[in-house]
């Protein structure tokens, strides 16, 4: 990927735009990115109500992937 994805926020929604040229994510690489994005959110706004955070993915075709923090495993949680 040589263009860096627009990501956008909304309260407890994250929107993330892959570049045009971005070659058809796995499952697997969506949900990383997914569980990434909702988990940054944390670090950045540990108030938020990170269980509600949602994260949608858009791709080249306007293939879209979606998720939420309340699915994800979270590192940042673990004691």
């Amino acid at each position: 990927m040589r263009d860096a994805p627009t990501v956008r926020t909304d309260g407890g929604r994250l929107s993330i735009e892959l570049p045009d040229r971005t070659a058809p994510l796995t499952g697997t690489a969506l949900a990383q990115l997914i569980c990434t994005a909702a988990d940054a959110r944390l670090v950045e706004t540990p108030d938020a109500d990170t269980a509600s955070t949602h994260v949608t993915v858009t791709g080249p075709g306007d293939r879209r992937a979606e998720g939420s923090s309340a699915t994800c495993p979270s590192m940042t949680r673990a004691g």
